[in-house]
């Protein structure tokens, strides 16, 4: 059957809140620096402040209540249903080909699923003929809130109020355990469609995000967002403690400023450094 996608149809949404604005210039700099011309809408969830960037679409939701409050909130602002969910510490790292986005939208359709862990690759389940996708089967985890393509009413599905990111991915690899079809992920032969690094983890930057940046020749403002020590001894987590402790006294602050209508911009990165 031939494909009857529409372009109008599709967006990429990153999912993000005020707490880590400070991620948004580098994302957007990557993200643009390897997909200069994107066939879709870009939406930026977010609380009160925005990226100033034409090419970004902000949707400010308010109060950040929950991820999924959030997400939940967000969505009711976006009228496309096939979408790409990004996350805002995935730092593009190789060209992205419009084609190839578009192509997982039509090879979903064409296997009549919902989802599709784009960032997946794998030889276990089903082979959809024709397509780059494999069906995820019972057993077979790779559902999860990566880099992911959902059809709206799913992705709807899987939220609930008071939902972090954890907890709503622990709800979407339960029906991956039970089952549920519609999922899939890509052929282990498949070529990647999007090549990022992961660059945060429990808030700090991660040890690979770093060396990325500084061989990119990016600094990062490691007051606003540190790289403490990843061990598990008890020094290595007291700093820790420390510095979320600090994050998130800053986080409130900001907070308090954007109700006053106040450092509600954020620059790109070459205008803000």
């Amino acid at each position: 059957m031939p494909s009857t996608f529409n372009a109008q149809d599709a967006a990429i949404v990153v999912s993000s809140c005020d707490a880590y604005s400070d991620l948004w210039p580098i994302f957007f700099h990557f993200f643009f620096k390897h997909w200069d011309s994107p066939a879709l809408p870009v939406y930026l969830i977010s609380n009160h402040r925005y990226y100033k960037d034409s090419r970004v679409i902000p949707i400010c939701v308010g109060e950040d209540k929950s991820w999924s409050d959030n997400i939940i909130k967000g969505l009711k602002s976006i009228k496309e249903e096939n979408l790409f969910v990004w996350l805002d510490d995935f730092l593009v790292d190789s060209e992205i080909q419009s084609s190839a986005m578009t192509a997982c939208i039509e090879q979903l359709d064409q296997a009549g699923g919902k989802y599709l862990a784009v960032d997946q690759h794998g030889d276990l389940g089903e082979a959809m003929e024709n397509t780059s996708l494999r069906r995820i089967e019972k057993g077979n985890l790779r559902a999860g809130l990566n880099l992911s393509l959902w059809k709206k009413a799913f992705l709807n599905q899987i939220l609930v109020p008071s939902c972090s990111i954890w907890a709503a991915e622990s709800r979407l690899r339960k029906l991956n355990t039970e089952g549920e079809p519609g999922l899939f992920y890509m052929k282990d032969e498949s070529p990647k469609v999007v090549s990022y690094v992961e660059s945060v983890k429990g808030q700090f930057w991660k040890p690979q995000a770093i060396k990325f940046l500084r061989e990119q020749g990016i600094k990062v403002n490691l007051k606003r967002r540190p790289f403490p020590p990843q061990g598990n001894d008890f020094i290595s987590k007291f700093f820790r403690s420390c510095y979320k402790r600090r994050m998130k006294a800053l986080s409130a602050r900001e907070a308090r400023a954007a109700l006053k209508g106040e450092g509600l911009e954020v620059l790109p990165l070459q205008a803000a450094s």
